[in-house]
């Protein structure tokens, strides 16, 4: 099946080239090179935006430089584990769950960058909804983004998929890029990471053969993204509330660019990746090949889930929000009376700015904390007790 894939695929150098003049003339791209380069004049922005002759060299020179300088501003740490997983000359399609807009991938770039022999940015799957302003639809497509077409008409949505599928084979099975995409549509945003059987279906859509030759093709490798701190914690808390209440959630016209804004500059404290390992043939052929597609690929998605779940670095105020939540001192020993004290305090400041019931803000605020320990444990034989 042939498909055009310009609407959907990231820049190239010539498309690069014909953005530069609408780039260096955006006022929020000033106050963006500001920060990465204290003191910068417009006029030297536009010099800095032309000096770039190739997207490599733009990534390489300025936006790997300037995740380094978000990572060091707004995290206490980033670590990582199962790097050695990854062989340097294979391109993965990455697939993790999803708490953070722009710095789940960014920062999965910069550990790439970080452990890599030869760098290459990983293509973005970034759903098209949140690029409705031109230069941050430019600039995401100058970093490799590819458009995930959103809210479109029922009769559009299974050929927009089957496109969206055929792009990623491509690019992958071409050796062009190596691939980020989110296990799931939308942010986590309570805590709860769980794949959607949607997105596997739409891999599959553009392989033959069986369910294990089609998806090992692929080259999928799971990666857990565990984060201390959310900083978006309030916008999520408002939206669930409003969805909980049986309300339609409606977002302002800038909400999807200051929850990017937010994310990539509020505060994530640690922040953890596992890399897994990849799905071989071997390893999908386990998810026995004699039931039914629909079983197969709950059974992937289960898969996938276990993984982030038992793989999720948890941090003392999991541990903390689980016991406050139980009503219980289960966890009582891997956290300290300080660390509790600090996280409640924090909890109320926070809290104070919503004007809705208190008693479920607080209950929607620590489950974002306390699921992932509910879960991490659903991957083992214990004796807890949950009550959430």
């Amino acid at each position: 099946m042939e498909f055009n894939f310009d609407n959907i695929r990231y820049y190239n150098d010539e498309d690069f080239r014909r953005c530069q003049p609408e780039l260096a003339e955006e006022p929020t791209l000033v106050r963006i090179l500001n920060y990465y380069q204290p003191g910068i004049t417009p006029e030297q922005v536009k010099d800095f935006i032309f000096s770039f002759k190739t997207i490599d060299e733009f990534q390489l020179t300025f936006i790997i430089k300037l995740i380094e300088k978000i990572v060091t501003d707004s995290t206490d740490s980033i670590t990582y584990s199962g790097i050695e997983n990854l062989e340097p000359d294979k391109k993965y399609l990455f697939l993790t769950n999803h708490r953070n807009i722009v710095m789940d991938v960014a920062m999965l770039n910069y550990v790439l960058y970080k452990n890599l022999p030869v760098f290459q940015s990983t293509a973005i799957a970034i759903g098209d909804n949140l690029l409705g302003i031109p230069w941050v639809k430019h600039l995401a497509r100058i970093n490799k983004s590819f458009l995930v077409e959103r809210d479109l008409p029922a009769q559009d949505m299974l050929m927009s998929a089957k496109r969206l599928s055929y792009f990623i084979r491509h690019i992958l099975t071409s050796k062009e890029n190596s691939i980020w995409i989110a296990h799931r549509e939308g942010r986590t945003k309570d805590g709860n990471d769980q794949t959607q059987a949607g997105l596997i279906k739409m891999l599959t859509m553009s392989g033959e053969g069986l369910f294990s030759e089609n998806l090992s093709e692929l080259h999928i490798l799971p990666v857990a993204i565990s984060y201390e701190n959310d900083p978006c914690d309030i916008m999520k808390i408002n939206e669930l509330y409003t969805i909980q209440s049986g309300q339609k959630y409606v977002k302002g016209p800038m909400e999807d660019f200051n929850s990017m804004f937010a994310g990539m500059m509020g505060q994530k404290g640690r922040v953890h990746y596992h890399f897994g390992e990849e799905l071989t043939k071997e390893k999908l052929l386990k998810i026995n090949e004699n039931i039914p597609v629909n079983q197969k690929v709950r059974n992937l998605c289960d898969y996938i889930d276990r993984f982030i779940y038992s793989q999720y670095r948890l941090f003392e105020k999991n541990y903390i929000a689980t016991d406050l939540l139980n009503d219980s001192n289960d966890f009582a020993h891997l956290y300290s009376t300080d660390s509790k004290q600090k996280f409640v305090e924090t909890m109320n400041e926070k809290l104070s700015e919503i004007s809705f019931d208190s008693q479920i803000a607080k209950d929607i605020f620590l489950k974002m904390f306390a699921n992932p320990v509910k879960n991490y444990y659903s991957t083992m034989d214990h004796n807890y007790s949950f009550k959430f």
